[in-house]
């Protein structure tokens, strides 16, 4: 006769997804509010800002164990990925990191 149905498949929740931003949502929230912080492990944005960062669209901080910011040039992100990062908007005229928004509706 039939046995009971036994399975050796064991249910994985399923993967959630590494970052749901695009470079073009990234740089948008940098740009309106500034600057980002951006968690140690978090490498899908930090690949993202990486490729923003080599066009000129955003500058890039890493944060030492003691909270200073220290500036990475194009060619030092790689050796930066194991700590957290500030993006920041460049400073086009004014201060790094001077959202857009401020200032843009006075009358």
């Amino acid at each position: 006769m039939f046995e009971p149905e036994t399975t050796n498949v064991v249910p994985f929740k399923p993967r959630k997804a590494a970052a749901p931003y695009h470079p073009k949502t990234l740089i948008e929230r940098i740009y309106a509010a500034g600057s980002l912080s951006v968690r140690a492990d978090d490498v899908a944005t930090k690949m993202a800002a990486t490729m923003l960062q080599r066009l000129g669209f955003l500058v890039i901080e890493e944060i030492s164990a003691d909270g200073i910011p220290r500036p990475l040039q194009k060619g030092e992100t790689r050796k930066a990925m194991d700590r957290p990062w500030r993006l920041s908007k460049p400073a086009f005229s004014g201060v790094l990191g001077q959202p857009d928004g401020e200032g843009a509706f006075r009358i």
